[in-house]
């Protein structure tokens, strides 16, 4: 009986038939790579685009902001004479940089034409967590029959528009209003 000190040799010819050749090792390396790079590159798509709902989110939120600063306001300088030119856009006193510190409109119209990179807050600070935002503002008097169709005349319906985009300009989220004059 032999003791478990005693070692054990194998001796004879190696058989060749057990494990693989270097050039097997190398064919399935190049095959499992040519397999592995579509799949990486769809992965990589997909991880892209899970951020597309979240800027989708942002950009909603920073225009219902927008809006709702905006439709608080009212209809005109003078709600019961409204302006005799279909003029729209800040009045003479009012300016989007005369007061740097916060913005002064008192009517709907005044942010027509508004336009700001990265947004901002009333006080004009900074929105630094959304730098790769726009947003821009049109406003338009409407056909009192038609919402839809934009009037040259003035009416007693502004339609404000208010326009979010992000990756220089290439995806945008619009919500639109409706002002009466009652």
């Amino acid at each position: 009986m032999k003791s478990f000190a005693e070692k054990t040799t194998i001796s004879g010819p190696i058989n060749s038939s057990s494990g693989f050749t270097l050039a097997e090792i190398l064919v399935a390396v190049v095959v499992i790579t040519v397999a592995l790079v579509p799949l990486i590159t769809v992965m990589g798509q997909g991880v892209k685009r899970s951020k597309d709902p979240q800027r989708i989110t942002v950009a909603n939120m920073l225009a219902q902001d927008l809006m709702e600063e905006i439709m608080c306001k009212k209809f005109d300088e003078d709600p019961t004479n409204p302006d005799t030119t279909a003029r729209l856009g800040p009045d003479s006193l009012e300016s989007r940089s005369g007061n740097p510190t916060s913005r002064n409109y008192d009517d709907v119209d005044d942010y027509d034409g508004f336009n700001e990179t990265p947004p901002k807050e009333v006080d004009n600070t900074t929105m630094t967590e959304y730098t790769g935002f726009r947003r821009r503002v049109i406003v338009d008097y409407v056909s009192e029959t038609n919402l839809d169709t934009i009037s040259t005349a003035i009416t007693r319906f502004k339609r404000v528009s208010v326009t979010v985009s992000w990756e220089n300009d290439t995806q945008s989220v619009v919500l639109r209003a409706i002002k009466g004059n009652y």
